[in-house]
């Protein structure tokens, strides 16, 4: 709808901007008055046919104000755009491009990044930053920095390379000079802190070998029969999965090797693109000796965290051990914050705090669209590797990481995971007693495979020997009523615990455990008792009742 707006309260940028969103579909006199006023002060006004027109200055108005009849156009240079170079822009663009002044708007093209999810890729892109929410404006030898505001994009800032010192001079002529209340110059900062931290950790081979081993992993589990885009449980369990009724039954290696598998190509794919982007900044900070302990911990603190918020889970992936990092670079800051005078330059911690922000709300999507993500083993990786964070961090000074200093704030480290791992390991065998259904099936199943195996061995080799008349039926008596014998009779009890849902496809298994398993206790105390009393129909009856019993494993299948 028309009003009367004051066209005399705003500045010429603002008509400008105000002019472009004003639709005369809705507003014709507004916008009519508008374009007028634009054209009596020297602009070139197009009219929109089905929506908002355009101003812009016309020659004369453009030597009026940036001393030229046609916008001033610079050849720039973004930089390769990572987190630690001495140029920094938020609008994600990358080597060289141009910049343009019109008096009213800075025009900004090139290639940029666009993300979609976790993943970016290059497109050329053209930005339009008015000119009247430029502030900071600064330079340093051939480089030009300015922050910038908007209502349709975040707040940021960009620093530029340009080809001499005079289009520096003229382009800071250009821009506004207006300063924001604590500004203060930021080129100098960012790159005495740049220079500091690469000389303390010049290069990040701990990173990129952690996302080599993933990706190894990754295919390599595809070889061995995985689905490239859907869990395959049974492949990732045979690989090292953090499943929780093998881990927490005497499998505690599958707290590190889970860390490395993967349950799809998306799940993989969005770890290690998060972790080539904090990694590097992670491990320069902290030395890559402790890089890679933090990682380490951080990660099996996640798996612990899993199995012992849910017993039963089949948990894997890197994201625990990324988590750990967000929680160490978030020490890093906080302790940087507290001593003062080392804190992070905003150039780098704004992409860092978006990128977070990024991986945090991915993997929140992940779980509201699907199932499977454990946020547990995210907060239990974040606990862990903030807390390890805040004993291990140091100042960013420039020296080596890899001196007594840095060893010694590894040794510091020791309770802070000793503590962790203890409560944690006793809080996942706890939990442990918890299960139930097929989580207990799976635990004990487990456990009887596992046990049997030892049982067997014994057994066998006591056998053996009182065949080469090593030692006699007593001595074989003994050894079953002390290792065997028990064995299975706990099996049984353990097996008559379990509790199936009627439809669950692994009853058919349980009852065939449970028959093996009563089978085998009954045929030992038959073998017990004949080896004891020499008596040699016994022994006999015993051969038998083992052969019944695996006659009927043989029938009836194997366990699954």
């Amino acid at each position: 709808m028309d009003g009367e707006i004051d066209f005399t309260a705003h500045t010429e940028p603002e008509l400008v901007e105000m002019f472009g969103r004003m639709d005369p579909r809705y507003a014709p006199t507004d916008c009519a008055r508008l374009g007028k006023l634009l054209a009596e002060r020297g602009y070139i006004v197009t009219d929109g046919e089905t929506g908002p027109g355009y101003a812009v200055p016309s020659p004369a108005k453009l030597r009026a104000l940036i001393g030229s009849s046609h916008p001033i156009e610079y050849n720039v240079d973004f930089g390769p755009g990572g987190r630690l170079e001495s140029m920094h822009n938020d609008l994600g663009f990358v080597g060289s491009g141009k910049l343009t002044v019109d008096g009213i708007s800075v025009w900004i093209s090139g290639r940029s990044g666009r993300r979609q999810g976790l993943v970016s890729s290059l497109s050329e892109q053209q930005v339009r930053l008015p000119i009247r929410n430029i502030v900071n404006v600064e330079s340093q030898e051939q480089l030009v920095r300015f922050e910038y505001s908007g209502e349709d994009m975040d707040d940021g800032a960009i620093t530029v390379r340009l080809a001499d010192d005079s289009a520096v001079a003229r382009l800071v002529s250009l821009l506004p000079k207006e300063r924001t209340a604590g500004s203060r110059p930021q080129i100098k900062v960012d790159q005495e802190f740049t220079r500091r931290l690469i000389a303390q950790s010049p290069k990040t081979p701990v990173t990129y070998a952690i996302i080599a081993i993933n990706v190894l992993v990754f295919i390599a589990t595809l070889i061995a029969g995985a689905d490239w885009l859907r869990p395959t449980p049974a492949v990732q369990i045979a690989w090292g999965s953090n499943f929780g009724p093998y881990t927490s039954d005497g499998e505690w290696w599958r707290l590190v090797t889970s860390l490395f598998i993967h349950f799809g190509i998306a799940h993989v794919a969005a770890n290690m693109i998060a972790l080539a982007y904090f990694g590097p900044l992670v491990e320069r900070l902290y030395g890559s000796v402790n890089y890679l302990f933090l990682y380490l911990f951080a990660g099996v603190g996640g798996s612990i965290a899993s199995i012992a918020w849910h017993p039963d889970v089949n948990s894997a992936g890197a994201s625990g051990a990324i988590f750990g990092l967000l929680g160490a670079l978030l020490a890093a800051l906080l302790v940087a914050q507290w001593r003062g005078g080392d804190a992070f330059p905003g150039d780098i911690l704004r992409p860092i705090g978006r990128w977070a922000l990024l991986f945090l709300g991915w993997n929140l999507y992940a779980g509201f669209t699907g199932k499977g993500i454990d946020y547990a083993g995210h907060i239990g990786g974040l606990t862990t590797g903030f807390l390890m964070g805040l004993t291990a961090t140091h100042p960013v000074t420039g020296e080596s990481s890899y001196t007594r200093n840095d060893l010694r704030h590894l040794v510091q480290t020791v309770p802070v995971v000793a503590a962790l791992l203890a409560g944690g390991l006793w809080w996942a065998q706890s939990a442990a007693t918890a299960l139930a259904g097929e989580g207990l099936y799976w635990h004990t199943v487990h456990w009887v495979l596992t046990g049997e195996h030892s049982a067997d061995s014994r057994f066998n080799r006591a056998l053996a020997l009182m065949k080469t008349g090593q030692q006699d039926r007593r001595a074989l008596a003994e050894e079953v009523e002390r290792n065997v014998l028990p064995f299975w009779r706990q099996a049984s009890v353990r097996l008559a615990t379990i509790e199936l849902a009627p439809n669950s496809p692994y009853v058919p298994t349980l009852q065939l455990l449970r028959d093996v398993s009563d089978g085998r206790a009954r045929a030992y105390e038959l073998l017990s008792e004949g080896l004891r009393k020499n008596d040699i129909q016994e022994i006999a009856a015993a051969e038998r009742a083992m052969k019944d019993v695996a006659e009927i494993a043989k029938e009836r299948g194997t366990v699954r």
